[in-house]
């Protein structure tokens, strides 16, 4: 792992003598590190010691080639600009500003719980269609026996290697990550191929076939009988006087025989069953 830390690190490191012993994977562990002649040694870089000085609250900053550098990229290919953001536990991701959890009223550790509780007694094969930081495939990983994800976008694909909260996605042999589409890759499982699916997918301005009915009706037919879909609902504001899920339940019903489909306002997301 790349070594990682807030501000919080960056004081301490400042406020050192002759060694500090910090967390450099987000209080995962603690590493000593030493402070020799106006340099902090951190994985065998000499960092000047002026360089934390310039460490922001709000940032993520990992070491390399002997600096600090920013985790937030801004995309050409995407015009999107990706940050890691540090919260109360685990790091999220804003895209352009737009967070991929819910990180102010709730954690995105506890997001991620309730959302994991909506497909409860999560069981076989498990569909995670938009990985992210890969929290939801990490924590359905524990009671599945496999969980597929799909992640299409490459900058967040590096995040998730910065991240230490994110390293199962790449080490857990339950799970199977695809650099690609879910839109594009769906159609190569067979039907009834999955016990559970989680859809949490980006906005609808960012990913709008991910909201489409022909999607809709491939969730439900690679969806065994007797599974349970969650189906988050980003940006659940009123809009013309609607609330942004009641047209995606409208669009589920219409494409799809799914029962039981219901708004349930804790996960801010959509239950349904086959």
């Amino acid at each position: 792992m790349i070594p990682i830390f807030t501000k919080k690190e960056a004081e301490q490191i400042l406020n050192a003598e002759d060694s500090v012993e910090a967390s450099l994977d987000l209080g995962l562990s603690k590493t000593k590190i030493d402070i020799e002649d106006g340099f902090a040694v951190i994985a065998g870089q000499k960092i000047p010691i002026d360089e934390f000085k310039k460490v922001k609250e709000g940032f993520f900053y990992v070491v390399e080639d002997s600096t600090l550098k920013k985790v937030a990229i801004f995309s050409d290919e995407t015009n999107l600009y990706y940050k890691l953001l540090p919260t109360t536990d685990w790091p999220t991701i804003t895209l352009s500003s737009v967070p991929m959890h819910r990180h102010i009223h709730m954690s995105p550790k506890r997001d991620t719980e309730t959302k994991i509780k909506e497909i409860s007694p999560v069981k076989g094969r498990v569909l995670d269609t938009c990985c992210g930081l890969g929290y939801t495939a990490i924590m359905a990983a524990k009671y599945a026996d496999e969980v597929i994800t799909f992640e299409r976008d490459e900058n967040v694909v590096g995040l998730c290697r910065l991240n230490p909260f994110s390293q199962e996605i790449f080490t857990n042999k339950k799970i199977k990550l695809t650099e690609g589409s879910i839109f594009e890759e769906i159609s190569r499982f067979k039907s009834e191929s999955f016990d559970r699916i989680i859809h949490d997918p980006p906005t609808f301005k960012v990913s709008p076939e991910l909201y489409s009915d022909g999607f809709y009706e491939e969730l439900y037919r690679v969806m065994k009988k007797g599974g349970i879909l969650y189906h988050y609902a980003p940006s659940p504001g009123k809009t013309k006087g609607k609330a942004f899920y009641e047209n995606m339940i409208k669009h589920l019903k219409a494409a799809t025989d799914f029962e039981d489909i219901e708004y349930h306002e804790r996960s801010s997301g959509i239950r349904a069953t086959k």
